[in-house]
Formats: C-alpha cells, structure tokens, sequence
C-alpha cells in the first residue's frame, strides 16, 4: 500500500505562475528490516539464522564483486543488477575518453512478474482529519 497526503505549494514558472496547487505526496513509511528478512526466509526454508545470514552476506559479497568487475548479476526471479555508465557527446572521435564518460551507477531491472505487481499495489490518498490504514499482513 502506497500512502499520501495531500500537500499545496505555489507555482513559481508556466501558466500556473503564482497560483497555490495540490498534489500528493508520498508519506514514509516503515521498511522491513534485514531481521524481519532472516525471519521470513527461516520461516519459509528449513534454514537456521547462521545459514540464513551467511547467504544474504555471501550473496552481497558477490553482487559487490561481480558490479566492480563491470557484470551484471540476475537474481532468479527478483531481477538483475547490472552498472552502467553513459558517455558525453562529443564533437569528434578523438575526444570520446573515459574522461568523458558519466559516474557509474547501479540499476536493478526487475523481471516482469515483479514490475506487473505494482499494477496491483492499492494507493491511498489521506485527507486532513483522516486515519492512515493499516497494510494488510503479507503472512497472513
């Protein structure tokens, strides 16, 4: 569940210049912890917390390597994250260098059964006055 309050704000450029408007933003909400991970995945496998801790740190350890060596890594059927890096246009061949390529960064492209569930996760607006719901349990 995605939460929202409504908040206003006065535009400054377009049309709109110097009018108040509305919008939605998102609230902050709490995040599951790595211990809650550990939790569900022992709940769900037959694993114990050591066997469960020293698989997320070895998976880490392992994504590290592989994005310093420039692969990209698929994780089953979460998704892949991959590093890339973009480069400046330039005038002529002859000034293209590593000088002029952007930052690297992280992506994570998850699978498409991952990106289809977003089209199921319920967004909710709150108005003044009004309590914030309560997400429903994943467990059950």
């Amino acid at each position: 569940m995605l939460i929202h309050q409504i908040k206003k704000g006065v535009v400054y450029v377009g049309k709109n210049k110097g009018k108040t408007v509305y919008y939605a933003s998102p609230i902050v909400q709490n995040k599951i912890t790595s211990h809650q991970v550990e939790n569900r995945i022992i709940k769900a496998t037959a694993l114990s917390r050591a066997d469960v801790r020293s698989a997320i740190t070895a998976l880490a350890e392992i994504v590290r390597e592989e994005i310093l060596a420039g692969r990209s890594v698929a994780l089953a059927d979460l998704g892949s994250f991959r590093v890339v890096s973009t480069g400046k246009r330039m005038a002529t061949e002859k000034e293209v260098t590593a000088d002029t390529l952007k930052a690297p960064r992280i992506q994570f492209l998850p699978k498409m059964e991952m990106r289809n569930l977003t089209k199921s996760i319920q967004r909710v607006v709150l108005r003044p006055g009004e309590v914030e719901p309560t997400p429903e349990n994943p467990l059950g």
